[in-house]
């Protein structure tokens, strides 16, 4: 069996990222550690896989989509084939196929299997699917890629995301447009990293009116809705003075709020306005119609593709940026003329 990168570093008592920084000829890494890994590499008899410094000159025309997927990921997250659909667009406009990767639960091993099989010019990762470690090895070994969302830890990755912020202050705008001040957040399970940035965004535009979200109106729970139903009554059974608009954190959770006022016999939107963020796959069918903060997946994947090749080409070229813009579409939950 051949000898991996894995098998140096549990040689050598340390990381594959540091195993890979050594290999690479990376800065910051002590004499000490450098000699070890070396001596691993040659006790083990290990051939370092150039494929990470080879891709700019070994074109093979092949980019992979890693990501975290299993059987419920088409219903639970459309966006993301919206998303794989743009980057496609964009690699065939220049001539590169892409294959698709999913895990249930990616890891670094994973990573370095796909980029190692020497198949694949460059990769493309949605961040659901990154980890520190991961991040770390592209990094490290320079290979060309983008991921897609803004990582939830510090790093040098190139990467391109919608504005969640922007997107949290104005679906607050929008309801203090329409003068519904009191307002409750309904958001997914605190290490839900895009509803927590969101949250954010929401107070930042509350904070210019002198005003915030009382802590027992912001609510955690699973994108579920029908424990959003649930707590979204229990909201409205704690007594005087309820909210006046809920913003909800995904589609999920807006379905059960608007069941919950329905069967509270609650008008939407004169007594509670309701808005949630992105289309799909219930803001068109619940009743009445979800007002939406929205951005174009497929564009944020188009770009995401064309960053890539432009990477691909020159492996130097670093970027981290805000790709596309959200949108306010406002229906009848919001609608309160």
């Amino acid at each position: 069996m051949d000898v991996t990168i894995k098998d140096v570093a549990k040689h050598a008592n340390t990381s594959i990222s540091t195993v890979s920084r050594v290999i690479n000829k990376k800065r910051y890494i002590s004499k000490e550690l450098s000699k070890r890994v070396n001596r691993a590499i040659k006790d083990l008899n290990y051939t370092p896989n150039m494929r990470g410094r080879n891709l700019a000159s070994k074109k093979t025309g092949l980019v992979a989509f890693f990501t975290r997927s299993d059987s419920t990921t088409a219903f639970i997250n459309p966006h993301l084939y919206a998303i794989m659909d743009g980057v496609q667009s964009a690699l065939r406009n220049k001539g590169y196929s892409m294959t698709y990767v999913g895990y249930s639960k990616p890891n670094l091993k994973q990573l370095i299997d796909v980029v190692s099989s020497k198949s694949i010019d460059g990769i493309v990762l949605h961040a659901s699917a990154l980890t520190k470690g991961m991040a770390d090895y592209l990094v490290d070994t320079n290979i060309p890629h983008t991921v897609i969302g803004f990582p939830n830890f510090p790093s040098n990755v190139c990467w391109v995301d919608n504005n969640n912020i922007l997107s949290g202050e104005l679906a607050a705008r929008h309801l203090y447009d329409i003068q519904k001040k009191s307002i409750a957040f309904l958001g997914g399970q605190h290490r839900d990293y895009i509803s927590g940035v969101r949250l954010l965004g929401v107070k930042k535009e509350l904070k210019k009116h002198s005003t915030h979200i009382p802590e027992k109106w912001i609510l955690e729970m699973h994108s579920d809705h029908k424990k959003a139903e649930h707590a979204v009554k229990n909201l409205f059974n704690l007594g005087n003075n309820p909210p006046n608009a809920l913003i909800c954190a995904n589609n999920f959770i807006a379905l059960g709020a608007i069941r919950a006022l329905n069967s509270l016999q609650l008008d939407i939107p004169k007594d509670v306005a309701v808005i949630t963020f992105d289309e799909y796959p219930f803001a068109e069918i619940t009743e009445p119609m979800a007002t939406t903060i929205t951005i174009d997946v497929h564009d944020l994947g188009y770009q995401a593709g064309q960053l890539l090749i432009e990477k691909i080409h020159k492996p130097d070229y670093h970027f981290q940026t805000y790709m596309t813009i959200p949108r306010l579409n406002i229906r009848k939950s919001t609608s309160v003329n």
